[in-house]
């Protein structure tokens, strides 16, 4: 098994964008992620079964996320998109404040982690 070296940053909307995360809407929030492995070789052509995403602090009343759309990964740079579950038939929101993922990234043996906070607005 090696190790996978794993970097993500991620923006929510200020003010009036669209598409992008805010408070109220389900709009996916993208995350740039970089995988290396131990060497500092970028790791490329991942798919979006590749990661893992757990939001391990919500904002009040905030939810769980998941991944919709992993691209990218020629040069090991990845953009995810995160948006709040669908659970039960009801699509949840964004809510005002900080949310901390837990993002995890696997390719066969190889396997790596890292953590990212994004505050949503």
């Amino acid at each position: 098994m090696g190790r996978l070296v794993v970097e993500a940053r991620g923006t929510a909307a200020t003010g009036a964008a669209q598409g992008i995360a805010a408070v109220g809407t389900s709009d996916p929030m993208p995350l740039v992620v970089s995988v290396t492995d131990a060497d500092g070789v970028p790791v490329s052509n991942l798919v979006a079964t590749d990661f893992t995403i757990d939001a391990k602090i919500v904002a009040p009343f905030g939810s769980q996320a998941e991944i919709a759309m992993a691209g990218g990964g020629q040069h090991g740079d990845y953009l995810l998109e995160v948006v709040p579950v669908t659970f039960q038939g009801t699509q949840y929101t964004w809510a005002l404040g900080r949310y901390i993922f837990f993002l995890a990234v696997t390719r066969g043996a190889d396997q790596g982690q890292t953590v990212c906070a994004v505050f949503v607005q």
